[in-house]
């Protein structure tokens, strides 16, 4: 899903119950590759598996259907809490997961090699941070990704296959408060070791609070329509007992639920003041005087990317991105002053005419020319989030199904900005759908769980990869309307959006590595939007000083999935109308939800 934080696995509290032995006699012990049989590696990652995913219940209900048939019993619910790394528990997680070591990569298949460098990702990107860093990278509350502003959601979709289901959903509710207030705990020991909570972000994130408890006020919340509704749809309960859990609910969200959200309307404002930079990463330096926001910074793109790049490459990268579309904007732009056709087409053009569930069925027509068919087709259900939660979410947002449910799949649109009037915003809903459904993340989620790979494989998402892939899916839908318009014109609708991503990606890259002020963000921002005012600069400064590298997740990882296509065209000196794009995509596609560099390798391998 586009906008909803890895919820799951706090993989220090986990692996202290996983270790069988003591960690003062064994924790040095470091394995060579080959010491370990390669037949033992499936038990191997089918023990890392059952301790990252079957500790939480939560996870456990958004990611399978049968857990059982995973190994997996339930646990009793919880709620993530943050905590700064310790030193002990990264001792953990490399003796656990270390155990990797001792397998010869060479004489794994590929399904385990791909399952081995997941693993080997994970110690890699633990070992390079400090306990430090931790103060940078916990945002449980937060305007944009904050933990509060998923939870309704993440709740209200909570799955209901049991009576235990519902239990467990009631005994989240009652969790709020108390987590809540671990939260804020934790912003102000943040703010005590000087990473205090900006201003900016406490107003905005207090007025989601109040937003939400003003339509508990209504008595119409939808917390409790949306679950009231799905109790009287369990079969499984009799009459008298959905009566029971609709009033338990009713009685849950007014109770608990809201009143954890007070508790966070009136507690963080009290720590307005206390935020010693209210401007990029590159300002925060540890308690030695070092620049710990720049090293975050930089060790927080490689892992969101998926490459091993230096800050300093890849700003030269997209330094030279930039260049070639400002060149190619002089070209369209006199394409417009000389052709009739194409102007007409920049002038007036609609992209679809028709509903999402009727865009949607035309996508599944017409992938096929480009992409490998679906083992399956499941049924897509488009659904509209509540009113009171449309101005903090997602334009729309694919939620992610569980990997052994083959029926249904759902997105979400936020009707404030796929909608104007009641009249559907036909041009932007047409990408929007292509990101979240197909070719995007739903089509890329049904493909990957159809296959037979290890499991971990499908529960460890590199986020770099998910949106990167629906980037490029999202773009790639353009080429759907060659014949409709000129080529020139679906050539130019490609090169807007990543004209658009490059600058994003910059503008990223200077306010929270190089430290940018507002004034030089938006000189930057006014070179390639002259138009654009005052305050929508400030905004966006805002927001990815909040959200560091977001974009970085969409646009630079959709270019270096380009690039890897136009190295595979060169290889095979091939034409956009001659390439094998179905096989492209199939070797993208059968890596899974991975860190690009390991994807690149093994597309590459495929080809040379």
């Amino acid at each position: 899903m586009k906008n909803i934080k890895r919820l799951f696995v706090v993989i220090s509290i986990v692996l202290l119950a996983f270790i069988g032995t003591s960690c003062e006699e064994n924790c040095s012990f470091t394995p060579n590759p080959g010491d370990y049989d390669p037949s033992t590696f499936d038990d191997f990652a089918d023990n890392v598996f059952k301790m990252l995913v079957g500790n939480d219940e939560l996870t456990l209900n958004y990611y399978f259907e049968n857990p059982e048939n995973f190994g997996l019993s339930h646990n009793e619910p919880s709620l993530p809490t943050p905590s700064v790394t310790s030193g002990y528990s990264v001792l953990l997680i490399n003796y656990i997961l270390g155990k990797v070591n001792g397998y010869k990569y060479e004489d794994l298949n590929d399904d385990q090699k791909m399952t081995y460098n997941l693993i080997m990702n994970i110690i890699d990107n633990v070992n390079s941070k400090t306990s430090e860093m931790s103060y940078l990278s916990n945002n449980y509350l937060g305007s944009y990704l904050g933990y509060q502003a998923q939870l309704p959601l993440l709740l209200s979709e909570y799955k209901f296959r049991t009576k235990l289901d519902v239990d467990n959903y009631l005994k989240y509710l009652d969790l709020v408060p108390e987590t809540f207030q671990k939260y804020l705990d934790f912003e102000v020991e943040k703010a005590d070791h000087g990473y205090g909570m900006s201003d900016f972000v406490i107003d905005k994130v207090v007025h989601q609070c109040e937003e939400f408890i003003k339509a508990a006020g209504t008595g119409n919340h939808f917390m409790i329509t949306t679950v009231n509704k799905k109790i009287d749809e369990c079969d499984f309960l009799t009459d008298e007992e959905k009566e029971a859990y609709k009033n338990a609910n009713i009685e849950k969200v007014n109770g608990p639920l809201i009143s954890g959200y007070k508790l966070v309307q009136d507690e963080l404002p009290k720590l307005k003041g206390r935020s010693t930079n209210d401007m990029g990463l590159a300002y925060y330096y540890d308690s030695k005087g070092n620049p710990i926001g720049k090293t975050y910074y930089e060790l927080d793109f490689q892992e969101t990317v998926g490459y091993k790049i230096s800050l300093v490459d890849a700003e030269k990268y997209v330094d030279d991105l930039l260049k070639y579309y400002e060149q190619e904007l002089v070209k369209y732009r006199n394409l417009y002053l000389t052709n009739e056709e194409f102007k007409a087409n920049c002038d007036s053009y609609q992209l679809m005419d028709k509903t999402p569930e009727e865009q949607l069925a035309y996508y599944q027509t017409v992938i096929g020319k480009y992409f490998p068919s679906l083992n399956y087709q499941p049924e897509i259900v488009v659904k509209f989030i509540d009113k009171a939660m449309e101005e903090h979410f997602s334009p729309a947002a694919y939620m992610t199904s569980a990997i052994d449910n083959l029926e249904k799949e759902y997105i979400y649109l936020n009707g404030s900005s796929v909608l104007t009037d009641g009249v559907y915003k036909y041009n932007y809903l047409y990408t929007t759908l292509a990101h979240e459904g197909l070719p995007g993340h739903l089509y890329q989620n049904v493909y990957f769980k159809s296959t037979d790979a290890n499991p971990l494989r499908k529960v460890l998402k590199s986020s770099g990869y998910s949106e990167g892939w629906a980037t490029y899916a999202e773009i790639f839908s353009y080429e759907f309307l060659r014949g409709e318009y000129m080529d020139e014109f679906i050539d130019y609708l490609i090169f807007q959006d990543e004209y658009t991503g490059a600058m994003y990606c910059r503008l990223d890259m200077g306010i929270n590595y190089d430290g940018w002020t507002l004034e030089e963000a938006g000189a930057f921002i006014k070179k390639y939007v002259p138009q654009v005012t005052d305050e929508a600069i400030k905004a966006t400064y805002e927001q990815l000083i909040e959200v560091p590298n977001n974009m970085q997740t969409y646009f630079f990882t959709y270019f270096k999935i380009k690039d890897l296509r136009t190295y595979v065209m060169n290889l095979t000196s091939s034409t956009r109308e001659n390439f094998d794009y179905i096989t492209f995509h199939k070797y993208i596609l059968d890596c899974g939800p991975a860190p690009l560099r390991f994807v690149e390798e093994y597309v590459k391998s495929k080809y040379e």
